[in-house]
């Protein structure tokens, strides 16, 4: 009999539906989860590996199940079928995963699906924070949008093709004795190396940005904004007073902030006082008001803020404050 990927990281089987959802919601998050056909039985197994930030996971319900966690908020999915079929929503996208096609979910998208019978998944969990820094790492620079994929992941060729054959290495190294994984600097590089090749093989709305970082440095008057932004967040910083700071007219700023950066400077700002924002909520003391915070940093309206921060952070501002 053939071996199950991750056969040696078993974490459950059961054939308790309850306790399936139960399971799988302590690597994933709470979820919906249904049976397609009532009276059947299920055969529901998962086998975990935790790689840092990321789980590399292989889940099977061996029944027709429908599968409903809605906003994953704090963490991305890449799923890659096994075997059988999959009918996956991802925000408004519909797709059909297969061996032939995986799927790619972001946080700040809905998602749903409906496994067939034989259906198995290997699914990589990547942390949202740790991600979205590592990106910011390779960019040089603070990320003003939360990532969003591309849902589809064609895996047959091109470069999702690579990212499948980086995957069955690291299932394959996962299941040896002598694993370059068995370490902790090797696991560090390669949780480095699947966060790359993620950005890199699959489309986002960084992507444009990432392919631009061979281009010239921005300019000395785009440097001069964004250093004036992150000394003074915290005081009133009109578009004209941006502009004497950098020595250059509104026009130009805007200009070289939208080729060499791909935002406005007043985008940048409102994402360096979210930054700031979210930072002070981590570290306050439990009398701290989130509406202090807020005002603080220059959100006057209390309800787009709150949306504005849990789309950027995977939670509201009352949830970190309280963590």
């Amino acid at each position: 009999m053939t071996a199950l990927p991750l056969e040696r990281h078993l974490a459950f089987e059961t054939r308790d539906l309850d306790e399936a959802r139960e399971r799988v919601a302590r690597v994933f998050c709470p979820h919906r989860l249904g049976m397609v056909r009532p009276g059947c039985s299920v055969r529901a197994r998962q086998h975990v590996a935790r790689l840092g930030n990321l789980a590399l996971s292989y889940v099977a319900y061996g029944a027709e199940v429908r599968i409903d966690p809605g906003k994953l908020g704090s963490f991305f999915l890449i799923h890659l079928i096994h075997s059988g079929r999959s009918e996956i929503r991802i925000g408004d996208h519909a797709l059909v995963g297969s061996p032939r096609m995986g799927s790619v979910t972001s946080p700040t998208l809905s998602l749903s699906m409906q496994w067939s019978a034989d259906c198995a998944h290997l699914v990589l969990k990547v942390d949202r924070p740790r991600l979205e820094r590592h990106l910011a790492d390779l960019l040089g620079q603070m990320i003003v949008r939360p990532i969003e994929f591309a849902p589809e992941l064609p895996v047959e060729a091109g470069p999702g093709a690579g990212y499948r054959r980086l995957i069955d290495f690291v299932t394959s190294e996962l299941e040896r004795d002598d694993s370059l994984l068995s370490s902790p600097l090797g696991v560090a590089r390669i949780e480095q190396t699947l966060m790359t090749a993620l950005l890199t093989a699959q489309r986002s709305n960084y992507s444009d940005a990432l392919e631009a970082q061979a281009s010239p440095a921005a300019p000395r008057h785009v440097v001069r904004a964004e250093e004036y932004i992150r000394a003074h967040a915290h005081c009133p910083i009109t578009v004209g007073a941006l502009a004497d700071a950098a020595g250059a007219s509104a026009r130009t700023l805007f200009e070289g902030f939208r080729r060499f950066r791909g935002v406005t400077p007043m985008a940048l700002l409102k994402a360096v006082r979210l930054e700031r924002a979210h930072a002070e909520l981590k570290s306050a003391a439990p009398s701290t008001s989130v509406t202090d915070v807020a005002l603080k940093w220059g959100f006057v309206h209390l309800g787009r803020f709150a949306q504005v921060y849990r789309r950027r952070f995977g939670e509201l501002p009352s949830e970190t404050l309280r963590r």
